[in-house]
């Protein structure tokens, strides 16, 4: 049974949305116009790309051996959005959501292009018929009908997208009119008639010159092409294994997805891979407009590579690609994707491109999936100075980027991180590495996903690998763009280079330290614990203990007395003690005391609040050690 109360409402809605948003004319209802390609087939097309139910854009070459004038007839639609006026956009935006265009086969540069000045008719039935002259050269030609926007007596609706994906689901705003109106199921069917019977492109040319057209596959192909992952679907991560034999120029031509602010969502970047230096990198700033949806961007230019090892990668996020657009395609849709091109055939052959499975070889440590609210870490130990690849995904601060008069800039609260990874020495306490905006690039998504990949070096010793999260956006929790490599979010540490050698490298768990001899930590709100230890000669012991003081006093402290007279030998003060990171309340003593032999007992107190894993502000940069280490000083 239908549900008679949606239609009153939808009405009203869209009637609303139609006088306050859009500025819409009520177009005047009638038959698909007469003159539609598809209703005659009295001329002799040499392209005809027509019926748009199965597949939402269709492309041709042709090359003409002469200057010819061609002849267009086509049919689509549009609706005129005084949206982009608001925001900007015009001129970087067509409103056609049912169209053709034209691009020259060699510069892939635009020819002609329907659009609402150059057609005419009803928005759903917008016609064009058009004669342009063409120079001796090659062409393509492409038809795109990915959404629709239909007319009532209230106005128009804006265009919603048209997913034939099977099994695929509409957009959440698609879902939204749905529920609203029983109608909004008839303009699929409405759409998917016209994509039948009306939408399309068909070009002619003068009788007698049809022997001066040949049509090829587009797009044109080129003979120096050294790589080309295009036609890219949703979900991508595209990578290969590029080797260079000797020092070349090559051409990149990458199309994707991105807005301003920074924010690109399919994109490419090369990698070194002897240095993890990205050599190339498309970001919205190095793009230009691409055509069609304003947020289509396009990288065209050269980049020098040296004699060397890289990796080729591409992603895209979970919409707006080959696979289904939810805006109007680029003009080169086919070539959604980035394609490598040499100079000349001896810099080709001097290129080789081979399958690259990132599988993340002679792993050390791997805390990744990293949840919210998660605090992990894992301990290694090096025999011997070795180098490591970093791997780690992470979420920059609410401070972390910038804007001044179109800049970036980063500040002190710009170092901010919400979920990032640090590498510390397990004797000195001290970081050895960790997450900066310096060290990290875009890691596909939200501009806040960061990623780090570098190479370093660190001399024997035991290290630890720590990795948090705050509470939101994280591994199968994003409330925004998710990263290209979710899997991954978190940190990895793995061994690097050809002399690299998994004998060099053993767990290590800090309860087996054998050079700590007494040790109360991650100690929790209301908590007096305490532990006697012995020492059979006078000696240094190293004091590392981390509390909460404010205002001079210590509410979180340690102390060490003589277990046999209860005397205070050693004391944690306020003066004592220095920053340990974190809220300004977070304190740290690190340094060494002479203690006589004999026995004592080491003692930690804390007060009711703000504790380990009970913080009610920022937690120290060494948030495990909250309490007191004593150890051997060597």
């Amino acid at each position: 049974m239908k549900n008679t109360t949606k239609g009153p409402i939808v009405a009203m809605f869209i009637s609303i949305l139609a006088m306050t948003s859009f500025g819409f004319t009520d177009p005047a209802n009638g038959n698909p116009p007469a003159n539609s390609p598809l209703q005659s087939d009295s001329k002799k097309y040499f392209i005809s790309l027509k019926d748009f139910t199965t597949e939402e854009v269709k492309g041709l070459g042709f090359t003409v051996n002469k200057d010819i004038t061609v002849h267009i007839n086509a049919a689509g639609g549009g609706s005129k959005n005084s949206w982009k006026e608001v925001f900007g956009t015009k001129g970087r935006s067509n409103d056609m959501y049912a169209a053709g265009w034209i691009i020259n086969a060699d510069t892939r540069e635009v020819v002609w292009e329907m659009s609402m000045d150059n057609t005419s008719g009803r928005e759903e039935n917008r016609t064009a018929e058009d004669n342009i002259k063409l120079k001796q050269g090659s062409y393509e030609v492409y038809y795109a009908a990915y959404g629709f926007s239909s007319s009532s007596s209230f106005g128009t609706f804006t265009s919603i997208n048209i997913d034939r994906r099977e099994g695929k689901s509409r957009n959440k705003f698609d879902k939204f009119l749905n529920w609203f109106s029983d109608d909004y199921s008839s303009m699929y069917d409405e759409f998917m008639d016209r994509a039948k019977n009306d939408y399309g492109i068909f070009l002619s040319v003068p009788a007698g010159d049809e022997s001066a057209v040949q049509i090829f596959n587009a797009p044109k192909k080129n003979a120096n092409v050294v790589f080309a992952a295009t036609g890219v679907g949703d979900g991508a991560f595209i990578r290969k294994k590029m080797t260079v034999n000797k020092d070349a120029t090559v051409s990149i031509y990458a199309i994707g997805e991105g807005r301003g602010h920074e924010e690109v969502f399919d994109y490419g970047w090369i990698t070194n891979s002897d240095t993890r230096e990205r050599v190339w990198e498309m970001k919205y700033g190095n793009t230009e407009y691409a055509g069609g949806a304003s947020k289509n961007v396009l990288f065209k230019g050269d980049v020098r590579l040296t004699k060397g090892n890289y990796e080729i990668s591409f992603v895209t996020d979970d919409s707006h690609s080959r696979e289904d657009w939810n805006s109007k395609p680029p003009y080169d849709p086919f070539n959604y994707g980035v394609t490598i091109t040499a100079k000349n055939e001896s810099e080709k052959s001097a290129i080789g491109i081979s399958d690259y499975a990132f599988e993340k070889k002679n792993v050390i440590v791997q805390l990744t999936r990293a949840r919210n609210d998660d605090f992990l870490q894992s301990g290694f130990t090096l025999k011997e100075e070795t180098q490591l690849h970093v791997y780690a995904l992470g979420e920059a601060g609410n401070g972390m980027h910038v804007v001044v008069f179109g800049k970036p800039v980063y500040n002190k609260e710009g170092e901010d991180f919400a979920d990032y990874g640090w590498i510390i020495n397990a004797k000195t306490r001290t970081r050895v590495w960790e997450m900066t905006s310096q060290n990290t690039t875009h890691a596909g998504g939200a501009k806040k996903n960061r990623l780090a990949d570098e190479f370093i070096t660190l001399p024997a010793g035991n290290y630890i690998v720590f990795y948090q999260t705050d509470d939101s956006h994280a591994y199968n929790d994003w409330n925004d763009d998710k990263p290209f490599d979710a899997e991954s979010y978190g940190i990895t540490v793995m061994g690097a280079g050809e002399n690299f050698s998994a004998k060099n490298v053993a767990k290590y768990e800090e309860t087996q330290d054998e050079n700590v001899i007494a040790q109360l930590i991650k100690v929790r709100d209301d908590k007096h614990v305490r532990q006697k230890f012995t020492l059979e000669k006078s000696m240094k012991v190293r004091i590392y203990a981390i509390g909460e003081g404010v205002g001079n006093e210590m509410s979180d402290y340690a102390w060490i007395e003589n277990a046999k007279n209860g005397e205070v030998v050693w004391e944690m003060t306020y003066r004592t003690t220095t920053h340990a990171g974190g809220s300004k309340k977070n304190r740290v003593f690190d340094k060494t005391v002479y203690l006589e032999k004999g026995e004592y007992e080491v003692h930690y107190q804390t007060d009711d609040s703000h504790a380990f894993n009970d913080w009610n502000d920022d937690a120290p940069d060494d948030r495990t050690h909250w309490g007191v280490t004593i150890y051997k000083e060597q």
